[in-house]
């Protein structure tokens, strides 16, 4: 087999090794459950990147040039936008941590998930706004509490807050501070 040929090869089992790490990290029961409540589709469809990644490489090791009609099937492009389209969950932090800060550090969900629609209203793209299949509520809405999860796993907000009450703790008051440029918030806590 040539040098070009032994390249493509090596990229297909580096990509094949690295989806099946990250299958590995989805079907931990945890995970699992967490994306499973969510009715997170991430699992499915790194699966399925899994499949058509060893017929990749099984077509290019026995040299066939598959014959396809328009590329990758129309619900598989659709479903890859729709988990992966729009507005990413991480992006979603430095807006959590500006409405926090506006409404004083400690505000109900919803009233932060309303501050925070209005700061992304002008980026968000039809994805975001589409009804999760599950039926209860927006994809970037999704988005946001999953961001919040990662946020309280990470310290920037309190997890001894009351249900339903996002909190910044101190960690969150300095990346707040961070993220507005030092000025000065009237709601900061004092220091000391």
């Amino acid at each position: 087999m040539p040098e070009g040929q032994d390249k493509v090869l090596e990229a297909f089992e580096a990509l094949q090794k690295a989806l099946e790490e990250e299958q590995e990290r989805l079907n931990d029961p945890a995970v699992a459950e967490l994306l499973r409540r969510l009715g997170d589709e991430r699992l499915g469809l790194v699966e399925w990147m899994l499949s058509e990644v060893q017929k990749l490489a099984a077509i290019w090791r026995e040299g066939r040039v598959p014959i396809q009609k328009g590329g990758f099937q129309e619900e598989q492009r659709q479903k890859v936008q729709r988990v992966f389209g729009g507005i990413p969950a991480s992006a979603f932090r430095a807006y959590i941590l500006k409405a926090l800060a506006e409404l004083g550090g400690s505000a109900h969900e919803m009233d932060v998930l309303a501050r925070v629609e209005e700061m992304v209203k002008p980026h968000l793209s039809p994805i975001d706004l589409e009804w999760l299949p599950t039926g209860n509520d927006y994809r970037w809405r999704k988005k946001a509490r999953w961001e919040r999860f990662k946020m309280k796993e990470q310290g920037l907000l309190r997890s001894d807050s009351p249900r339903g009450i996002w909190e910044l703790s101190e960690l969150g008051w300095e990346e707040a501070r961070k993220l507005l440029g030092h000025q000065f918030l009237e709601s900061e806590p004092p220091k000391g």
